[in-house]
């Protein structure tokens, strides 16, 4: 169910692309999405679980526009052929792929730290490759999460192997990656375009609607989770912050939103903190550097 504060948005022309748009809340970023006319390109890393996910959501909204695009955030050489295949324009890209948990040894075809290699470098380098495709009231939707409060960063040593707990490096990625959207969003400060980002709460698949061939989840477990939802949601729930910042009215270059119940875990989206240390010039600035440096893609000037 759509807790939104405002109205869907009529999307009818406008295409958004999603990365990680196969399971999870990608999914249903585009599940709701199309539900709502928008024309959807699913960023993808297997073509087969696209496949599948095309026809979830064909199986609830019977005329989505739907395209797959084949995208490995942890590949440089496939994120330049992604971006290649979208040559159309694009009124909104929202960078929600991720990599969760990983040791520390593992690396992205590139050799980068898997983590901040998929979350951030991929991320940076497919938007800045994917600019001149923007519209000029297009949006960059990134999703962060409640880990980068914990996760300080070091400009210096992202692409350096890292030590210590993985949630915490999950958070430094995201982190990383946030820091990144506020930085676009004052490069854009003088134009139309809006950075912004969006974090998606606490999310499981027992309190998410089934769907054929995403998560399966029993039904006994379904009903043992149903309790839990007066403190988390389903990850069509965790959708909603995103989804809102797409589309929303309300939305201003450099926002950052998402659920308005107890610590953020579940609820309608509203504007929320983001640390200072991601929303730093500075920082941004380090960051934003180090990607140039480490992928070898300029963004636009």
């Amino acid at each position: 169910m759509d807790t939104s504060p405002l109205p869907p948005a009529d999307l009818r022309g406008r295409t958004v692309l999603i990365t990680g748009a196969n399971a999870g809340i990608g999914y249903w970023c585009a599940e709701q999405l199309a539900a709502r006319g928008a024309r959807v390109l699913l960023g993808c890393r297997s073509p087969e679980r696209a496949e599948i996910a095309v026809a979830a959501i064909l199986s609830q909204v019977k005329d989505a526009d739907l395209r797959i695009i084949p995208l490995d955030l942890g590949s440089l050489e496939s994120v330049a052929l992604a971006a290649a295949e979208v040559a159309e324009p694009l009124d909104a890209i929202i960078c929600n792929a991720g990599v969760k948990a990983a040791k520390h040894t593992d690396r992205t075809s590139d050799g980068f730290d898997l983590m901040v290699g998929t979350n951030f470098l991929g991320h940076f380098a497919l938007v800045a490759q994917l600019e001149p495709l923007l519209t000029p009231d297009a949006r960059v939707v990134t999703v962060g999460s409640l880990a980068h409060r914990f996760a300080p960063l070091d400009p210096a040593s992202i692409g350096t192997q890292w030590q210590g707990a993985s949630l915490r490096h999950y958070g430094r990625s995201k982190a990383a990656l946030m820091a990144f959207t506020f930085a676009l969003a004052e490069r854009w400060s003088d134009s139309q375009r809006i950075a912004v980002c969006a974090h998606p709460g606490y999310a499981v698949d027992p309190l998410t609607p089934p769907r054929p061939g995403l998560a399966e989840v029993s039904r006994l477990v379904r009903t043992l989770a149903k309790p839990t939802r007066v403190l988390v949601q389903g990850k069509d729930g965790a959708a909603l912050p995103i989804v809102h910042a797409t589309t929303g009215i309300d939305i201003a270059n450099g926002d950052y939103w998402g659920p308005s119940g107890l610590n953020e875990f579940r609820g309608a989206p509203v504007r929320v903190s983001a640390s200072d240390e991601v929303r730093s010039p500075e920082t941004g600035a380090a960051l934003w550097a180090a990607a140039e440096r480490l992928t070898e893609v300029p963004f636009p000037d």
